[in-house]
């Protein structure tokens, strides 16, 4: 069986999500992958984010409490209307480069 993805362009970010057929749906669902482990940026160095991640320490909310997910952020916009990803606008998460350690260097 050929392997079913949704592609998708947005602000200069090019990926595919992978798709399983759920039986129960009887309808084909996203398989989201953890954006942490495997970053994807938009062209201006937005990370892409699940909305079900767990927020980062630079989250802000109009609840009183801390918020538990991206999803749950001012600064998360989704993709679209139905799709549980999204960039996050957080100034201290764009993205500079990359050390000599291969790890991610952040603007803050």
């Amino acid at each position: 069986m050929e392997k079913r993805v949704r592609h998708y362009e947005f602000e200069g970010a090019v990926f595919d999500i992978p798709l399983h057929y759920d039986e129960r749906a009887d309808m084909y669902i996203e398989e989201y992958r953890n954006f942490y482990e495997n970053p994807v940026w938009t062209k201006d160095g937005y990370p892409i984010m699940g909305s079900v991640e767990e927020a980062c320490a630079f989250g802000e909310w109009n609840e009183p409490e801390r918020c538990n997910t991206c999803g749950e952020c001012l600064f998360f916009r989704q993709i679209s209307p139905h799709a549980l990803i999204g960039v996050c606008r957080q100034e201290k998460r764009l993205w500079v480069g990359k050390n000599s350690s291969e790890e991610i260097i952040y603007h803050a």
